[in-house]
């Protein structure tokens, strides 16, 4: 299994990368020497994302079995049909136990 790691940004978005923690910081740390405001890395899913270092908070390490599902960009039709039936059902069984237990 490779290593990768999880860059943390200001605004809570999380990015997965497929390089280890040491290796991001000197790129992002970089930054200083280059005329380039934004990074460019490449993420587990194979697309490209541009980074402002400004804006990372923090970088750790991550495996690939417990890669965060935030990197994922879009839900197909149908895994966001999935989530909100089960959000659905959860405020349901929600709202039974609260009418249940109020009086």
């Amino acid at each position: 299994m490779s290593e990768t790691a999880v860059i943390y940004m200001s605004n809570g978005k999380t990015y997965t990368i497929n390089n280890s923690p040491g290796t991001i910081a000197s790129q992002l740390d970089n930054s200083s020497a280059d005329s380039d405001l934004l990074k460019a890395f490449k993420l587990v899913n194979g697309k490209k994302v541009f980074i402002n270092p400004d804006h990372v908070v923090a970088v750790e390490t991550s495996e690939l079995s417990n890669m965060d599902t935030s990197s994922q960009d879009e839900l197909t039709d149908e895994q966001d049909q999935d989530r909100k039936d089960a959000n659905l059902k959860a405020v349901k069984e929600f709202k039974d136990d609260i009418d249940g237990n109020m009086e």
